[in-house]
């Protein structure tokens, strides 16, 4: 018997042809069919009045919207950072009348939650109310956490909406609201002027020098304090937020003339900052070094300045100082975008929406067992309705990226904890935990799949038993611990332990910083101390000429 004829080239290509269309045909039939099932948050009774208070940073539109809440009396005031929270907490409890009290609510804390009026994250943010302060609505467009914007744009129902943001979010607001929508044009209170370039022993009083890295932030500080008179504190990330708050404290005080801070300063924290000195103009994102944008640098020089504490804003670049360089034209343009002059950045027209654990058992369908498998499936079905029409009743939503979620899931699926876990409910709250750190989010699953309790954190450090990095990790353990007992009680410790051990680490912090600018050594070689790049510990120098790639295909020695 003759053996079969050899397969041509031209018969795989079409045999992977036809494998490729059942594979789109069957993705389009699950989209179809998910698309029965597809649910679109809505507002059912609209609000009352709606008024967007827009405009440049200094303008005042903040202080007006928080003026309206407390004269309404109940509601909510949401915002994207906890310290944000924490301010508006303090401005309107000098607002509402004597003996009513106002409350918290974020990832960490809950106090006074029953109070009449609620400070919180945008995240926690409650879709009903009486009045709706909804802060910075321009991070709607942010790509990680502009669905939580998004989600209140679309269903919450309170009786008055005042929306405070970036004039370029006003399209979008346009969009969802129509001719109900009410625009007050907000104007810059105090001049912004753009000041050249600095050197260092140029910094004045009542500044904020501006870098985006700890070890670049900390470095600038010991290089000012050296070359001016200045008392120089610091701001940046892995600060718990009672240690910023002191900071920010010893600066309003005159206690410190002074701030080296990271790009924390651009969402809305106010400062009687005279002059904002930028050292740099990129920034890591996570993925790669990449120049800011035009309204993420408004957002930032638009902080000097401050009506009634300061009546004069300057903008400025720094030179001279090792690794460390800023791009003065885009800088320039930034004082005319944060002086209202220019647009800050393009139009944002869409919001992003992410689905909630009911969406997605929705998706799957009542003939479906809602279980580990179906969550993985639902989100991906979820996604590929959105994306396929699921939003033609709203032409301004788009669907939130769940790349994390997908990314969690897989790790989770690696060792078998998906499955152990088993309970969507559980798996859901673990991918969209509010915690930046994937490794603790896995090690947290290993302990529901084992059915332990997570140890406590450490005792509360006492000042002086810890080293800045330290406590700073300690801190930062504890606020994790934190958000994570709010949504597994079971493997918390004690919150008041944990905000203890907090409060703790944040003191001896405060401790720490002084000697921590005088004394650290970013920013200088370890072998010649001679200057380098804060984020290298070798001057280009002493790391030696960078050696070519070797080359491919060479033969053999």
């Amino acid at each position: 018997m003759a053996p079969p004829a050899p397969r041509r080239r031209d018969d795989h290509q079409a045999d992977a042809r036809q494998a490729r269309a059942g594979r789109e045909a069957d993705a389009a039939r699950r989209a179809a069919e998910a698309l029965a099932h597809f649910r679109v948050p809505e507002r059912v009774l609209p609000a009352e009045t709606v008024v967007a208070h827009l405009g440049p940073t200094n303008s005042g539109k903040s202080h007006d919207a928080l003026a309206a809440l407390a004269a309404n009396g109940r509601g909510t005031f949401a915002a994207p950072l906890r310290l944000l929270a924490h301010e508006a907490r303090r401005r309107l409890q000098t607002l509402v009348p004597a003996g009513v009290t106002v409350g918290l609510r974020t990832g960490e804390e809950r106090i006074d939650t029953d109070a009449p009026i609620v400070c919180c994250t945008t995240e926690l943010a409650p879709l009903r109310g009486d009045t709706l302060v909804l802060d910075e609505v321009h991070w709607v467009d942010d790509p990680d956490r502009g669905w939580a914007w998004g989600r209140l744009l679309a269903g919450a129902e309170y009786r008055h909406l005042h929306l405070v943001g970036a004039t370029n979010v006003e399209p979008l607001l346009r969009n969802v609201f129509g001719d109900q929508l009410e625009v007050r044009s907000h104007r810059r209170l105090v001049e912004l002027h753009w000041a050249g370039t600095l050197d260092l022993e140029a910094i004045p009083a009542g500044s904020l020098v501006v870098a985006f890295s700890r070890r670049a932030v900390l470095a600038l500080a010991r290089r000012v304090a050296g070359a001016t008179p200045n008392r120089v504190g610091v701001l940046y990330g892995a600060l718990p937020p009672a240690a910023r708050a002191r900071q920010i404290e010893a600066f309003l005080a005159g206690e410190l003339d002074v701030l080296c801070v990271t790009d924390v300063i651009g969402h809305g924290i106010n400062l009687p900052a005279r002059t904002v000195v930028m050292a740099e103009t990129t920034k890591f994102d996570g993925t790669r070094r990449r120049p800011l944008h035009l309204w993420e640098l408004a957002q930032i020089v638009g902080r000097a300045g401050r009506y009634g504490l300061a009546e004069r804003g300057d903008a400025a670049v720094l030179r001279g100082v090792a690794g460390l360089e800023a791009n003065a034209t885009l800088v320039r343009r930034a004082v005319e975008a944060a002086g209202g002059t220019l647009a800050a950045g393009p139009a944002i027209t869409t919001a992003p929406i992410r689905p909630t654990l009911e969406d997605l058992a929705a998706t799957v369908g009542p003939a479906t067992t809602f279980d580990a498998p179906a969550l993985a499936d639902a989100v991906a079905a979820w996604q590929t309705a959105a994306t396929t029409g699921g939003f033609a009743g709203h032409p301004w939503l788009r669907p939130a990226p769940l790349d994390r979620v997908a990314r969690l899931f897989g790790r989770l699926r690696q060792d078998g904890t998906f499955e152990r876990i088993g309970d969507p409910t559980t798996l859901w709250r673990l991918a969209t935990l509010s915690v930046d750190d994937d490794d603790f989010v896995v090690e947290l699953a290993h302990d529901l799949a084992a059915g332990g309790r997570r140890p406590a954190p450490p005792r509360p450090p006492a000042v002086g038993d810890v080293d800045l990095e330290t406590a700073e990790r300690l801190a930062s353990r504890a606020r994790g611990l934190a958000a994570t007992g709010r949504a597994f009680p079971a493997l918390a410790a004690d919150p008041d332990d944990l905000l203890a051990t907090e409060a703790a680490a944040a003191a001896a912090i405060s401790a720490l910083l002084p000697a921590a600018v005088r004394d650290n050594t970013f920013g200088t070689c370890g072998s010649c101390g001679r200057p380098s790049a804060p984020w290298s510990d070798r001057c280009d120098r002493c790391r030696g000429p960078r050696l070519p790639p070797p080359r491919r295909g060479g033969r053999r020695r």
